[in-house]
This record gives structure tokens, C-alpha cells and sequence, in this order.
């Protein structure tokens, strides 16, 4: 990224999984925002963190913002989660914004404690591509199940406008 030029970058994970290897790798840093939406770590693994009291330490003090879900968060609660993190990613000014996509949110994947449907995925896409700065997608989750590549595709052809 600081090839390219970017001097800041924010970082939009949304998972049922807490991004805590990215929040472990950044969390002190003011250069770099995480910001993760994923299940409430106090009823889904990891265990250990993904906390809302959980801000960043040292410089990086409030660069790391965390939006935990309750079990069963439907379509409206995960876009308006979404929109929270995005107002943070717009308040922080970020040079591009990496979006980790796990699509494990949806109802009907194995591992998911959501309701998130194929158009929760469209709407929080939607929600995300009203950025302004460069965008770039990171497929991370999402296990086998048959509306995998439907949700993915609703996703990519709703962020793009």
C-alpha cells in the first residue's frame, strides 16, 4: 500500500469471525483503522477479543473500533453495523479501504449464528461503494454452502454502483 502512496488505510472486516489477527497486528498504530463487525465474542469464538471496549493502545488509541453482534442479527442489523464502521472509515480519511468479506454471515452457512440474507450482502455492498477512495476485496469466509457464490456475486455487483 505505501508503494502505491497510500499513507493511510483503513481496514473493514465483516465476518461472524472477529478480525483479531488484524486488530493484534495494528492496534497500536494511527496509520492504519480496523474496524471488524462480526458475532459477540462473548458467545463466539475467539474468546478473546473482538470486545466493543477494545479501541487500540498507544498512538493507535482509537484507530481499532470493533461492532459485535448479538446471535441471530438479521439483514438490518448487519448494514446498519456496516454503516457504523463506514461512518469511522469516512471520519478517518483513509488514502484506500480493504474490505475482508467473509460471507459466513448468511443464514444458511454452516457456521453462521446470523440471519444475513443475499440481499444483506447487496445492501451492505451498496452501503460500502459509497466511498470515495480506491477500494480492494478480500474474500476471507464463508464455507460450503450452495448460495455461496450468489452471495459473492451480489456483493461485487452491488458495490461497484
Amino acid at each position: 500500500m505505501r508503494m502505491s502512496g497510500a499513507e493511510r488505510v483503513a481496514i473493514l472486516d465483516i465476518d461472524i469471525h472477529h478480525g483479531n489477527g488484524t486488530q493484534q497486528i495494528f492496534y497500536e498504530r494511527p496509520d492504519v483503522l480496523t474496524v471488524s463487525v462480526h458475532a459477540d465474542p462473548d458467545r463466539f469464538p475467539v474468546f478473546f477479543s473482538g470486545y466493543a471496549d477494545e479501541f487500540g493502545s498507544g498512538a493507535g488509541e482509537g484507530f481499532n473500533v470493533n461492532l459485535p453482534l448479538e446471535h441471530g442479527s438479521d439483514d438490518a442489523a448487519f448494514v446498519d453495523a456496516i454503516a457504523a464502521g463506514m461512518r469511522k472509515v469516512e471520519d478517518f480519511g483513509p488514502d484506500v479501504l480493504l474490505i475482508a468479506l467473509g460471507l459466513d454471515a448468511y443464514r444458511g452457512d454452516p457456521l453462521s449464528v446470523f440471519e444475513v440474507t443475499t440481499n444483506g450482502f447487496r445492501q451492505a455492498a451498496e452501503t460500502i461503494g459509497a466511498f470515495n477512495e480506491p477500494i480492494a476485496i478480500l474474500q476471507e469466509g464463508g464455507y460450503p454452502c450452495p448460495e455461496l457464490g450468489e452471495n459473492l456475486v451480489a456483493f461485487l455487483d452491488a458495490i461497484d454502483g
